[in-house]
């Protein structure tokens, strides 16, 4: 088990704006906020990054990815899996390997962080918002087949904040109408519903290792896996800038040259999405904890539940049986206190007067400028609409101790509390 690192609460001064602060920064000195840091790396970790820098002479593309990929192919029980250098680009791939051309549908989640879309908007693809399930809170199938129309392309859905979506009802819908599905695992590695891995249904899965995850590879790092054999045996190319060897025997290793470059998919230029050595390394070792990393975040949400019972304005999303949902980050919705009040009302109080840096996770992507700015600023989302308004996030990280969740959720009885007698 790796050391965890000791949590001081009331340490940092942190700049920010609130409500009476007059549009200018007020310093507050948050007694729970999300460390800068997320992970303490294993000695085994530490070791295999300097055993990199000092011993090794290829810094990339080496052993270390291949093991890399075995041990994660492993874990997943995925068929094939890339290692790449972050999951937007892992997406990007996907968006190459569903051979979209400009004007084809593809049917993505509204809300979910931005790389979601981005990909499939740069291939050209017309993109159409997903709504959320009212209990999960994640992508509802059955509004996912509502929006199905003759151009419909392909399907994206993501496993957000490592809640499972409904997969087999999601593989019903695409086998109906011969659709690809991507999966964006990026916040659910470990997630799985009746003992399978996200990321091992649909043609991809593409999964993140940044710092902000459950696990990371010095920052940054990603994965792609890939149901089918045809599929799989172009992301060589595309993730290395068509590289290759040439083919048939050489009388002279030099002649042509080092290596050939050629193209995979027709109309599609590759990149380099490569990942190094040491972080391939670091990962090996990483992964190792990454059950161990789920467990500790799912019990610190099971205890928060249990504490949290015997207020009913703050409700959770509801897992389905044998689904296992990993907890990247800890959301609560604010139903009301019968009287006027909001979230942000809440809020108020947390942040003002019980010093809690609560976040509010991502806009709806269709509010953003830049969606709106290229032409995907519609929507018909009405339980996404509704819900988000009164959606709100804790501090969180894995080996959260007694002293913050004790502190966060008596601090969130009080301004419930507070809230119920204006």
């Amino acid at each position: 088990m790796r050391q965890k690192e000791k949590y001081q609460m009331n340490e940092k001064k942190q700049s920010v704006k609130t409500a009476d602060a007059s549009g200018r920064g007020t310093d507050i000195a948050f007694k729970v906020s999300t460390p800068g840091r997320l992970h303490p790396y294993s000695e085994a970790s530490i070791n295999a990054a300097n055993h990199i820098m000092r011993d090794i002479e290829g810094q990339t593309q080496g052993e270390y990815l291949v093991k890399f990929e075995k041990a994660f192919k492993e874990y997943s029980g995925a068929k094939h899996a890339y290692a790449v250098d972050n999951c937007t680009n892992a997406l990007h791939l996907a968006a190459a390997l569903c051979r979209l051309e400009a004007g084809d549908e593809v049917i993505i989640p509204a809300y979910t962080f931005c790389a979601t879309a981005i990909p499939f908007g740069k291939v050209g693809a017309k993109i159409i918002w997903s709504d959320i399930d009212k209990d999960t809170w994640v992508v509802d199938p059955k509004d996912i087949e509502r929006k199905i129309t003759p151009r419909t392309r392909a399907i994206v859905v993501v496993h957000l904040l490592g809640m499972p979506v409904d997969m087999p009802a999601v593989l019903k819908i695409a086998e109906k109408y011969n659709l690809r599905v991507v999966e964006d695992c990026a916040q659910a590695p470990g997630s799985t519903i009746n003992g399978r891995h996200v990321g091992t249904f649909g043609d991809f899965g593409c999964f993140s290792w940044h710092g902000a995850k459950n696990f990371t590879t010095l920052g940054e790092g990603g994965f792609i896996t890939v149901r089918k054999y045809d599929d799989a045996k172009l992301v060589p190319g595309l993730r290395h800038n068509g590289t290759r060897g040439f083919e048939g025997e050489r009388e002279r290793y030099w002649v042509p040259a080092m290596s050939s470059v050629d193209i995979d998919i027709d109309g599609i230029w590759p990149n380099n999405f490569c990942i190094g050595e040491a972080q391939c390394a670091v990962g090996i070792e990483e992964l190792k904890y990454l059950d161990e990393v789920n467990d500790t975040l799912i019990a610190q949400a099971e205890k928060i539940h249990s504490i949290m019972a015997d207020t009913p304005e703050i409700t959770f999303a509801k897992v389905p049986d044998g689904y296992r949902h990993i907890n990247h980050q800890f959301i609560m919705h604010f139903e009301g206190t019968g009287n006027g009040k909001t979230r942000d009302d809440l809020l108020d109080i947390m942040v003002n007067e019980y010093k809690t840096k609560c976040i509010v996770q991502y806009y709806p992507l269709y509010r953003y400028p830049l969606f709106q700015k290229l032409g995907f600023g519609n929507q018909d989302c009405p339980v996404l609409e509704e819900w988000w308004d009164n959606s709100f996030s804790f501090p969180w990280w894995a080996g959260m101790d007694d002293e913050p969740i004790d502190y966060l959720t008596s601090s969130l009885k009080s301004a419930v509390a507070e809230l119920k007698k204006e």
